[in-house]
């Protein structure tokens, strides 16, 4: 039998604990007997041997392995080295993880609750072992990423966004709840999979589904609070906004695949503005979508209400957003235009009509769009022919590649550069490396990822103790975010900043929120002496000092 304080993950230090520590909790000989180690010196063991690993996905259970046995290491390495650990802990990593997490050894982490408890989800809250959550991730695994329907095997989504939200927001690990609802699985391949982790049947669906979902509201509602953050993540699109409309006024919530990719989407925009040769006001552009779901529909929404705060009327903001979905050009008089497409279905010239079922490019030559936003998860989709004609209609055009993981991007940074001889302003979901043009030029992609925006955002609703998350504080944190890209990166046309700074990000984007939800009277907590740096000496950081 383990050794208490070996196999607690919060309290072990393995070979940092000093000889005293070791006399003091009986822990001679079940400890290495070399002297005691600083965090630094095994925080870089942790890396060496991460290097000496071969794939991605074996570097991801060599990480999660360590999450269960030294939780201060796992986090003070993150933190240390955000570029090299984010795409393993995330994406594209934990996509892979999420195809095959019935097979893979990984530690249990995480809340199941599923639908043969309806009726007593409250009793299955008490299980877990912790009294305090701050925040809550719950997914019911309908579209994981990119990759659609993987049940149970989702859980990889909720415990990764909430490391980040410690790892880059400072909110302690310890007052985080990963949890799945497991509602079946209609994809056959990972249901039919005899090691599946999950109920081997079909996803519930109508008011069964929807009387799920209120139950675990209400339950996390009364055991954790009304201020306790539920973050709705890879929701199906059927469901995604439905759900948010449902319930962002009655409890405090967001959902991150909607509003947290708009906030982020929206401030690579606003730094772009200060990119010589795109034009420098929101009004002046005009923006196409590939990809009509709840992502894209997200981003345009928070673009209006960019464009209204700049003196706009909503109908003339809404005309600023176009998109194409699975039939075309969505226009006035479409047939088969969701509610939710609706508000950008406009009216358009018969030029345009002519090529609405055309294809892509057409709908770029004819339409004109200064902005070209993938959410569509289809690879390839802004071809060679896409990206010129963007570069021949703008001297720098905006070409955000935002579907994840990187094998489901509209393109590559590459490609984006190339085609366009450089002039484009490339984003993308998940990380491009560093393209060189020539000897005197290499530009940076900016990795428009989620994690620049949700950890700020949660750390910021945590320390106001606001109620609801209303569109203005995902408006604050894209501002305060784009200030926050410096003019080395926008010379390399990159328009998020470091990765590194993220804790650091998060502290001011934490400060925005603070300041709108004492505007709008949201807010449980006192911030009237709040300021960023108070912010930053409370985040959870175990490497404080040492690193």
């Amino acid at each position: 039998m383990p050794h208490p304080v070996l196999a607690n993950p919060a309290q072990n230090r393995g070979r940092r604990f000093s000889y005293a520590e070791r006399e003091q909790n009986n822990l001679v000989g079940l400890v290495h007997p070399a002297p005691p180690r600083t965090l630094h010196q095994e925080v870089s063991r942790l890396l060496h041997a991460l290097r000496s690993l071969p794939t991605a996905l074996a570097r991801y259970q060599f990480l999660m392995r360590v999450l269960e046995d030294d939780q201060s290491l796992f986090f003070a390495a993150a933190q240390a080295n955000l570029p090299k650990i984010l795409p393993i802990i995330y994406t594209p990593t934990v996509g892979d993880a999420c195809l095959s997490y019935s097979d893979l050894p990984i530690p249990l982490r995480g809340l199941w609750i599923d639908s043969q408890q309806r009726g007593r989800i409250d009793a299955v809250l008490r299980n877990w072992p912790k009294r305090d959550i701050d925040v809550v991730v719950v997914s019911d695994c309908e579209r994981i990423l990119g990759l659609g329907d993987l049940g149970a095997n989702g859980m990889g989504i909720p415990v990764g966004k909430l490391l980040l939200y410690s790892a880059c927001g400072g909110i302690n690990p310890d007052r985080c709840l990963p949890v799945v609802l497991d509602v079946g699985c209609n994809n056959p391949s990972i249901r039919n999979n005899e090691h599946y982790i999950g109920l081997p049947q079909d996803r519930l669906t109508g008011q069964a589904y929807d009387d799920f979902i209120q139950e675990f509201m209400d339950a996390i509602v009364e055991r954790y609070g009304n201020t306790c953050l539920i973050q709705f993540e890879d929701f199906g699109n059927g469901n995604a906004l439905r759900l948010l409309e449902q319930y962002r006024d009655r409890n405090c919530c967001f959902n991150d695949d909607v509003q947290g990719t708009a906030a982020v989407g929206l401030a690579g925009i606003l730094s772009a503005l200060r990119i010589e040769g795109v034009p420098s006001a929101l009004s002046e552009h005009k923006f196409l979508f590939l990809g009509a779901g709840s992502a894209g529909i997200g981003i345009a929404r928070l673009i209006v209400l960019a464009l209204m705060r700049e003196g706009m009327s909503e109908d003339d903001a809404n005309k600023k957003c176009f998109f194409v979905d699975s039939r075309g050009l969505v226009y006035q008089g479409r047939e088969r235009v969701t509610p939710a497409k609706a508000t950008f279905a406009h009216e358009i010239g018969d030029d345009v009509k002519a090529v609405a079922g055309e294809g892509l490019e057409a709908i770029v030559k004819a339409l004109r769009p200064t902005a070209l936003i993938g959410v569509s998860t289809i690879p390839g989709s802004f071809t060679e022919g896409v990206i010129k004609e963007m570069g021949e209609i703008n001297e720098r055009p905006l070409i955000f590649a935002l579907s994840n993981p990187t094998s489901k991007a509209e393109c590559t940074a590459e490609a984006a550069y190339k085609h366009t001889d450089g002039r484009a302003i490339f984003a993308s979901g998940s990380p491009f490396a560093p393209v060189k043009l020539d000897e005197r030029r290499t530009l940076v992609p900016g990795q428009g990822n989620n994690s620049y925006i949700f950890p700020g955002l949660g750390l910021g609703i945590v320390t106001a103790g606001a109620r609801h998350v209303p569109e203005s504080m995902l408006l604050a944190a894209s501002d305060s975010l784009s200030k926050l890209v410096d003019k080395e990166q926008l010379a390399v046309s990159c328009v998020y900043p470091d990765l590194n700074s993220l804790m650091d990000i998060s502290a001011h984007i934490a400060m925005a929120v603070c300041k709108e939800a004492k505007r709008l009277g949201l807010n449980e907590k006192n911030v009237d002496d709040i300021t960023v740096e108070k912010i930053r000496s409370q985040m959870f950081e175990p490497g404080r000092g040492l690193m």
